[in-house]
């Protein structure tokens, strides 16, 4: 059926006398049908070999089926744990496996690796925790990975035929006795980095540069930041009228000290220098002490959290230019509530926050955050992805008096007054077919 409509398109005669208008009717139709039949084409001979192949086919109810439900390493894990099916919607698995970064400072990143029984293993849970020093390389931190997700999936094997084949090796080690290592360094980790990038053209020209330096300490008791930084950036255009080049700098620290009080409350300091030609700041300093309440035990954080944060700031500013407000520098107090929750489950994500903050010297000067994000499986196959941001802003207390130049403004060399900024993104995505995904090809 397929041949003779191919020969329809085709097997035109010269002496067809088709009008200006029906030509542009049949590329449309060429356009639709062509598609169609290489579609046809693709499909039919897949569905043949799929049917003569079924008597050889592994029973599936014999292989344990898997949805991964992250995005770090999939095509690697796959590649190397080929001992189950991996599936593309959880509705479909018998285990669900997801996992959640927690960030160390520089220190490196604690994987919690959460499996969830489905089907006939609801119910019967797992979590395994993976330490990743900042240290390792990709390679040597999905080796790791690839480790810990095949022993967690050990539990679930064992209900299979697959037991027969599964065997356990204990490596004994000389710290057998389990004697707790000396850190010389004292869970402190430095870092320093630097780099520069550039593009020239014959009309325009582009030159960044940032460099910095990490020191953190995180433990049970504390979590310590220090870093200093130093950005400095270049534009270059060419014009008929003649050549325009700005460049800017914005160097600054932050750094916090964090005490662990208990499950629930944690206390610290942060302190913040800037200086930084976008925002006018010739130099300015805050420190700003604050104490944080969670609702949920800390130790539950990398899946849950409702978290209450009150900080108390003052600060010394001292600008470029005058401001707005007729001030070349001056002390300024100031507070900020932040209120925050985040899930993450296996129905999807979400988190939102809400924070306030206003100087105590104007209390018009203020500012309202609400940032939001849902990601959701609605059901089998259907994922619906939401997220936005608004801000009103009415602290913008370092404005330059001056006029704005059509260049500064372009180039963005420097912050515009505004009330307000929105961000949103919606989308939405539907994915159905074969239920399997255990095939990795990486070809182009």
């Amino acid at each position: 059926m397929i041949l003779p409509l191919v020969n329809n398109i085709n097997n035109r005669t010269a002496s067809e006398k088709i009008s200006q208008s029906d030509k542009g009717t049949l590329r449309v139709k060429d356009f639709i049908i062509l598609p169609v039949i290489f579609i046809l084409l693709s499909i039919f001979p897949q569905l043949s070999m799929s049917q003569e192949g079924n008597g050889s086919e592994l029973n599936d109810d014999e292989v344990l089926s898997v949805f991964l439900d992250f995005s770090i390493q999939q095509q690697y894990i796959r590649e190397k744990i080929t001992f189950v099916n991996y599936v593309r919607d959880r509705e479909l698995a018998q285990v669900h496996i997801m996992i959640r970064e927690h960030a160390a400072g520089m220190a490196g990143d604690n994987y919690v690796i959460t499996f969830l029984g489905r089907d006939s293993y609801e119910g019967m849970n797992n979590e395994i925790t993976l330490w990743n020093p900042a240290t390792n390389t990709i390679d040597e931190t999905r080796q790791r990975l690839v480790k810990m997700i095949s022993m967690g999936l050990v539990p679930y094997l064992a209900n299979t035929h697959f037991v027969n084949y599964i065997s356990l090796q204990v490596r004994e080690d000389r710290s057998k006795g389990g004697n707790v290592l000396e850190d010389p360094w004292k869970n402190w980790v430095f870092e320093v980095y630097g780099g520069i990038n550039f593009a020239r053209e014959s009309k325009q020209s582009r030159f960044d540069s940032r460099w910095g330096f990490y020191a953190d300490k995180v433990s049970e008791e504390w979590k310590i930041r220090s870093r200093p930084y130093f950005n400095i950036n270049r534009r270059t255009f060419v014009t008929d009228e003649g050549e325009i080049s700005r460049q800017s700098y914005r160097h600054g620290f932050d750094g916090f000290y964090i005490k662990s009080i208990d499950q629930h409350w944690s206390a610290g300091v942060f302190v913040d220098m800037l200086s930084s030609t976008f925002h006018n700041i010739l130099f300015n300093v805050e420190v700003s002490p604050g104490i944080e309440y969670s609702l949920f035990p800390y130790s539950e954080a990398t899946y849950r959290a409702v978290t209450f944060v009150y900080r108390l700031g003052a600060g010394y500013h001292n600008y470029i230019e005058e401001t707005v407000f007729f001030k070349e520098q001056e002390n300024l107090f100031n507070h900020t509530i932040d209120l925050s929750a985040s899930f993450q489950q296996p129905w999807g994500n979400f988190s939102a926050s809400i924070k306030g903050s206003h100087y105590f010297h104007d209390y018009t000067a203020n500012r309202l955050s609400l940032t939001s994000n849902l990601g959701l499986r609605i059901v089998k196959g259907l994922s619906l992805n939401v997220s936005g941001s608004f801000n009103f802003i009415n602290d913008l207390v370092a404005l330059s008096a001056g006029d704005l130049s059509l260049e500064d403004i372009l180039l963005q060399q420097s912050r515009q007054a505004t009330d307000y900024e929105v961000t949103g993104q919606i989308g939405i995505t539907y994915t159905f077919g074969s239920q399997f995904s255990n095939v990795v090809n990486t070809r182009f």
